[in-house]
């Protein structure tokens, strides 16, 4: 089996949170490189003599581990097969900036101009880069013969070296495009965030996440505890209305919004806030899956959350019908036609899995759970259990004794 290289580094990049641009002529991505600081600080920059130097600059079989004039740092390489193609992986940075940048950026940029660039700053991710070395190490060693692979670190990088065009710190689209270009990456990934949990899907919603857990907040209250606290009532919020476009019915929705928001109120701990948001993710996706309605009519819709919130109740094909306004005949070819199977079939799958967890879940008896399902006849109960799950109540809950 063939593996596609680049996919292994991108990969490997979004696993540390970071992106991989593959620069080669005629460049338009070089200006991506930095999240658009350069672009923002130098209107007027040279991209082609920048990509220029990347090229004379990263030799073959050689893994560059570089730091620029911003304290952001990158690794940058080409592979065997393209020459003419530098990879840069990041940026990073290693800690909080130090004092010798923000006093840089005072002096030249102001008071306004250093909140902008501290506000770049909130959205680069902070790491021990070894990981990342040891890793992407192995993996380019693969690729080159035996012995000829080397790593070199640069803090010095001559492409990197960058004087910025002085004039444009005057001009007020700097102090403006520069935070707009983040704030635009970080509602792009938390748009991400929710259009997957609206679909369900966990995975692409943790993958989202975890490149929004790139971007720092500034505080906005008076402990890092209440600062948490707000940051997941609102994410809450937005998981709420995420499910809401799923069709998932308001009664579920009240549900599971309303319990977390006591979890998160009653959160002492600011190191569990990240457990707390994957839980809600891995919830709100689990709630989708469930209960979401979207690929059905209106009217069915109706019928289904009927169905659903009313399981211990009398339920009837007449009954239903009547109170959509249409013949039983005409929504039972609906039903039939939209979910696959009847209104009674349903019904009883969903009665018998609901019995199937009171089961598992309580000591309650049989008659008990049965009743609670809407069917006072124990007998025919029983026989409906068997048909579904193959084996009577009373020895399912045996089975899951032992």
């Amino acid at each position: 089996m063939q593996v596609d290289f680049t996919k292994v580094l991108k990969s490997l990049a979004a696993a540390h949170n970071l992106q991989l641009l593959c620069v080669a002529a005629p460049f338009d991505e070089l200006k991506k490189f930095d999240y658009g600081l350069r672009m923002a600080l130098d209107p007027k920059m040279d991209w082609e003599n920048l990509a220029r130097m990347l090229l004379e600059d990263v030799p073959p079989h050689t893994l560059v581990l570089a730091e620029d004039i911003f304290e952001l740092k990158y690794a940058l390489f080409t592979l065997p097969d393209q020459p003419e193609t530098v990879y840069i992986i990041g940026p990073w940075m290693a800690g909080k900036r130090s004092p010798g940048s923000v006093q840089w950026c005072r002096e030249h940029l102001g008071e306004d101009g250093e909140k902008a660039i501290q506000q770049f700053y909130n959205g680069i991710c902070i790491m021990n880069n070894d990981s990342l070395c040891v890793a992407l190490s192995a993996l380019l060693a693969m690729v080159y013969d035996e012995g000829t692979f080397r790593v070199v670190q640069k803090k010095a990088f001559r492409p990197f070296i960058f004087q910025p065009d002085m004039c444009a710190f005057q001009e007020p689209p700097f102090e403006k495009d520069l935070p707009a270009t983040m704030l635009e990456q970080r509602y792009a990934a938390e748009s991400a965030m929710m259009d997957a949990v609206s679909q369900g899907n966990f995975g692409a919603a943790l993958t989202a996440f975890e490149q929004l857990m790139r971007f720092r907040l500034e505080s906005r209250f008076t402990t890092p505890l209440r600062d948490a606290k707000t940051t997941l009532l609102i994410s809450n919020v937005l998981l709420r209305k995420a499910i809401q476009r799923s069709a998932v019915h308001p009664y579920y929705i009240d549900k599971i919004s309303g319990r977390y928001a006591v979890l998160i109120e009653n959160m002492s701990d600011v190191d569990k806030a990240r457990d707390l948001m994957v839980d809600m993710l891995r919830e709100y996706c689990a709630y989708v899956q469930q209960y979401s309605l979207k690929q059905y009519s209106q009217l069915i819709q109706k019928v289904l959350n009927h169905i659903n919130l009313n399981l211990n109740t009398a339920l009837s094909l007449k009954s239903l019908a009547g109170m959509c306004f249409i013949s039983p005949s005409y929504l039972s070819y609906l039903f039939k036609q939209e979910t696959g199977q009847t209104l009674t079939d349903y019904i009883n799958t969903q009665r018998v899995e609901r019995a199937a967890r009171r089961l598992q879940n309580t000591d309650d008896t049989v008659a008990e759970i049965a009743e609670d399902v809407g069917i006072l006849d124990v007998n025919y109960f029983t026989k409906i259990f068997k048909k579904s799950m193959g084996v009577t109540p009373t020895a399912y809950r045996k089975q899951l004794q032992k």
